[in-house]
């Protein structure tokens, strides 16, 4: 029997151990800051090979222990393919006890509000100044990105006042400075706002044609993943009854990243190639948009 651990097998038991961590440690699939300041973002305007009208899909969240839940009273197309019809949910059904005993302030009171369905939206964006593996500014693969009602109550008033003209458009929209202060509970995004200027969400050809390329790969359904009623009681009496968080205890998504290998429509698009365009790189981004 060969008893020799060599470097290369301390070594390739250390990857070992670092994956077994990983696999055991909760990966959202949302981008958000990781430090406080500025950071920008532009938003992806609706994709009409999924039928969208809206540059968001709105999802009700049930948080226990820190975990979200998708709430099961409400209608959404699954990762499966399977449409969720919206049917009772055990969590919505005691807030509805919650509230119909307790006053206004008791910590009964203040326990419906926890635990009471949320308002979520979800965005494909662009990061800016995004860096890939190799540490290269790379910004052309989308992230998904979750916001709450207050950001959406901000795009829906620029919309309805219309100053901010179609901050959409990958042409000429402009970029969402997103400001963060503070973290956890305490973080702020009071202070985020629109560019005042406008701009293509890429200046060059190429990287248009990466986006187009990947987007496809991005429906919202993927994120969607619901638990059962059996499933939801059974944390929702371990969260009332104090009992321990289980290690492999799971949220109402679908953690995985987005597939490569998933079919990308776009990617199958012949194309202009440069030479058959006029020479203007602006014609060629033009062609490239009307692709979506």
């Amino acid at each position: 029997m060969d008893t020799n651990f060599n470097d290369s097998d301390f070594a390739a038991m250390a990857a070992e151990m670092e994956n077994e961590a990983k696999q055991g440690t909760f990966q959202s699939m949302y981008w958000k800051p990781q430090n406080e300041g500025i950071t920008n973002i532009r938003i992806i305007t609706p994709l009409k090979q999924f039928g969208e009208k809206l540059f968001y899909q709105k999802h009700m969240i049930h948080y226990i222990n820190g975990h979200s839940f998708l709430c099961l009273n409400q209608t959404l197309k699954d990762k499966n393919g399977n449409i969720h019809e919206a049917e009772s949910c055990p969590i919505c059904t005691k807030v509805k006890q919650l509230y119909s005993v307790a006053q206004k302030d008791s910590e009964e009171w203040k326990l419906a509000g926890q635990l009471r369905a949320k308002d979520r939206y979800v965005s494909r964006i662009i990061v800016r100044g995004k860096k890939n593996a190799d540490g290269q500014i790379d910004e052309t693969k989308p992230e998904f990105w979750e916001f709450g009602k207050k950001i959406h109550e901000y795009f829906f008033n620029q919309i309805k006042l219309g100053q901010a003209g179609n901050f959409l458009s990958l042409k000429d929209g402009r970029d969402y400075l997103l400001s963060k202060k503070g973290t956890g509970r305490n973080t702020d995004y009071s202070a985020s706002c629109l560019s005042m200027s406008t701009s293509p969400i890429f200046s060059d050809a190429e990287s248009l044609k990466k986006l187009l390329e990947y987007l496809p790969k991005m429906e919202y359904s993927q994120l969607v993943e619901f638990k059962s009623s059996a499933n939801l009681k059974e944390e929702l009496n371990l969260f009332l009854n104090g009992g321990d968080e289980q290690d492999d205890f799971q949220t109402g998504f679908n953690n995985n990243p987005v597939d490569d290998s998933l079919d990308a429509p776009y990617a199958q698009v012949a194309v202009p190639k440069k030479e058959e365009t006029p020479s203007s790189n602006n014609y060629y981004i033009d062609t490239l948009l009307k692709m979506i």
